[in-house]
């Protein structure tokens, strides 16, 4: 069995990343042209950010 992991790495990492770019990209794009359908956009982003933070907890040997 191996050590857990501080830090996300590889596709976990991936999924992180970019949950933060589309997040940042469309909540500032929404607030800056009042299209608020851009933050349907941006909570696609949170989504891909958890997926990719549960999966780092359950490598790290969280249920």
């Amino acid at each position: 069995m191996t050590a857990p992991s501080p830090a996300p790495a590889g596709r976990v990492l991936a999924l992180i990343l970019t949950g933060i770019v589309i997040t940042l990209t469309a909540s500032i794009t929404a607030v800056a042209t009042g299209h608020r359908p851009l933050m349907n956009v941006a909570a696609l982003g949170f989504a891909l950010q958890l997926a990719g933070w549960v999966a780092h907890g359950r490598r790290n040997g969280g249920a």
